[in-house]
């Protein structure tokens, strides 16, 4: 499986690193032998037939802020012109999100799939603008197109609707779906920071968007809403369907005052109502988790609610969840 990489912040490396450390294991296990030919960032690429080493790229990054530094570098080459030149079987796409129009990565994802390459996504704009035009394109061309690392981190929640209940009738999603967002509120809440000194922390810790503002103002779940819909439900909706707002004018007071009722104030996402905003659960529900974790409950119609509980946000969380679809598309593939 060969594979070009787009993006090398937190993701991309973990990804990259993941693959290279894992690679007897990946091919003992489930007989996936996965190479990098190609990285690129916003400097350039590093490209080479047998595999561009972890170690070459991840210092040229941090000594000269890209890629093509490395002895396999190419300064100035695009997305398109290494989609256009290298053979791969793999698109993964880790780009930053443009929830506007979903480019460049939009363009990167058609192209790859033109030229009838799987693709492998953690990038949530062009799915929650795009996805069910992608998805069918895609089919047309007899190739998968794979987004687990949209939603959830390294939690399976595409994966719990898809495998876990397969079968089943999903009539409704409700949930946590932004570690961000959870994270502030829960430090308002027990320690008592503003919601300024709150994000500052999760920004440290890696856990917000690079633009923070599209975590507080619900636009990430809202995105994310319209994936696990689209994925858990056969729905076709996209982002402009859905309302959202975020934690504008939240205070620490607020919060306190939510816990004397025995509430909490979290950011919901409702397939129901199509809509994410502030809403009070009570302090004992599954959808009241601390720190920087999401929860899903899914409506079923046979089983009443589930719950899934776990960690949404972290380079390396995200890179696993791309890690299970890589495997997922290996298993797919016909043994010669």
């Amino acid at each position: 499986m060969r594979i070009v990489l787009a993006g090398y912040g937190n993701v991309g490396r973990s990804l990259h690193r993941m693959l290279e450390e894992r690679r007897r294991e990946l091919l003992r296990r489930y007989s996936m032998d996965a190479i990098v030919v190609a990285v690129i960032d916003r400097g350039g690429a590093a490209v080479h037939w047998k595999g561009v080493p972890y170690s070459e790229a991840a210092a040229a990054k941090d000594s000269e802020g890209t890629v093509a530094a490395g002895v396999h570098g190419r300064r100035g080459v695009t997305v398109l012109d290494l989609l256009d030149e290298v053979e791969a079987d793999v698109y993964v796409d880790t780009t930053l999100p443009n929830f506007t129009d979903g480019q460049p990565s939009l363009s990167y994802m058609e192209r790859a799939i033109s030229r009838r390459m799987h693709v492998v996504t953690s990038n949530k704009a062009p799915m929650a603008l795009a996805m069910p035009a992608l998805l069918e394109v895609a089919e047309q061309k007899g190739v998968r197109l794979l987004y687990s690392g949209t939603v959830g981190g390294g939690t399976p929640f595409l994966g719990m609707a898809s495998e876990a209940l397969r079968g089943n009738r999903i009539r409704a999603i409700r949930g946590v779906l932004n570690g961000t967002t959870n994270y502030v509120l829960h430090r308002m809440e027990t320690e008592g920071v503003s919601l300024e000194e709150a994000l500052r922390e999760a920004r440290r810790l890696g856990y917000a968007e690079a633009d923070p503002r599209i975590d507080l103002s619900g636009l990430d779940s809202a995105a994310k809403l319209v994936i696990l819909a689209n994925h858990a439900m056969g729905s076709n909706y996209t982002l402009s369907d859905v309302r959202y707002s975020g934690l504008e004018g939240v205070t620490p007071g607020d919060l306190r005052e939510a816990a004397k009722r025995g509430k909490a104030l979290r950011l919901l996402a409702d397939s129901r109502r199509l809509r994410v905003g502030l809403e009070e659960v009570d302090s004992r529900s599954p959808l009241n988790v601390p720190a920087n974790l999401n929860s899903v409950e899914f409506e079923v119609e046979e089983l009443g609610s589930i719950y899934l509980i776990g960690r949404g946000a972290g380079g390396p969380e995200t890179a696993a969840a791309i890690m299970r679809d890589l495997v997922q598309l290996n298993a797919a593939q016909p043994r010669r």
